[in-house]
C-alpha cells in the first residue's frame, strides 16, 4: 500500500510550439480556406469531439473554464500510443515536473527519443513552458526502487487508475534530482494553464546538446539539466 499527499503547487512541462506563435492555417491563404480547415478540423479532432462530449455540443461553453482550456483539455483527448511512465497505451495522463529544470530534462529525453526513430537530421525544435496550479491527493511512488521494471509501473498505474486516484508522484532513474506528477484526473488543474518561456532545442542528428532560451538570448547546456554517468558522457564526445 502507497502513501497518499496532498499536492497544491506549480508544475510545469512543455510542448512544441513555433515562437513566435502562428496561427497553424494562415499557409492556407485565403480566409476561406482557412475557414475550411477550421471547419474540417471541428469534424475530426478528437480533442474538440472530446470536448463537444463535455459541454453538450456547445464547444464554445465556458471558454474561462480551466477543464476546457485547450492546453488542459488536450492530454486528457488523446491517445498516448507509447504509454507514459506509469501508465501503458491507450490511457491519457498529463505528466508535469516541479520545476522548470525537471519540466526541460523530462521534454529533452522524450524529444531525442522521437527525433532518433524518425533519424531526423540537425534541426531546432520549439517548445513552449506550461505551468498549471494543481490541486489534488496524490498516491507516492517516490519510494518504487529506481530499477523497477515498465511492465510492473504500468500494472501499479493502471490499478491506481481504475480505482480512480487524482494522480501519482514519482521519480524517473534516467533524470536524479527532479520529480514528477502525473495526472490522471483533469479535475485537479484548478486554474488555466499559463505560457512562459520559450526554448529550441538544437538536435545535432544524435542528440540534443543545446537550449536557446528565447528569453535570455543565451544558449543552455545540457550537461547543466541532465547528470548523465561519465562514461555515457565519453561515448558521445569520443
Amino acid at each position: 500500500m502507497y502513501p497518499q499527499i496532498s499536492i497544491d503547487g506549480q508544475y510545469r512541462r512543455l510542448f512544441p510550439s513555433k515562437y513566435p506563435t502562428i496561427d497553424i492555417y494562415e499557409k492556407f491563404g485565403s480566409r476561406e480556406m482557412q475557414h475550411l480547415a477550421a471547419d474540417l478540423e471541428t469534424i475530426t479532432n478528437p480533442r474538440l469531439a472530446a470536448k463537444s462530449r463535455i459541454t453538450g455540443g456547445d464547444i464554445s461553453a465556458d471558454a474561462n473554464s480551466p477543464k476546457l482550456q485547450n492546453w488542459n483539455h488536450a492530454p486528457f483527448a488523446y491517445p498516448m500510443p507509447e504509454g507514459s511512465y506509469c501508465l501503458p497505451p491507450p490511457y491519457s495522463v498529463l505528466e508535469l515536473a516541479t520545476d522548470e529544470r525537471g519540466a526541460l530534462a523530462r521534454a529533452i529525453l522524450r524529444r531525442e527519443e522521437f527525433l532518433s526513430r524518425t533519424d531526423e537530421p540537425a534541426c531546432g525544435v520549439d517548445m513552449r513552458m506550461i505551468t498549471n496550479k494543481v490541486v489534488g491527493t496524490f498516491v507516492d511512488l517516490r519510494g518504487l526502487p529506481p530499477d523497477t521494471p515498465q511492465a510492473a509501473r504500468w500494472l501499479l498505474g493502471r490499478r491506481l487508475y481504475e480505482e480512480g486516484v487524482d494522480g501519482v508522484a514519482f521519480r524517473i532513474a534516467e533524470l536524479p534530482g527532479y520529480e514528477f506528477i502525473g495526472v490522471f484526473n483533469g479535475d485537479v488543474l484548478i486554474e488555466r494553464g499559463i505560457q512562459g518561456a520559450h526554448y529550441r532545442f538544437r538536435w545535432d542528428g544524435q542528440r540534443i546538446n543545446r537550449i536557446f532560451d528565447f528569453g535570455a538570448n543565451d544558449d543552455i547546456d545540457r550537461s547543466e539539466i541532465i547528470t548523465e554517468p561519465l562514461e555515457a558522457s565519453l561515448r558521445h564526445t569520443g
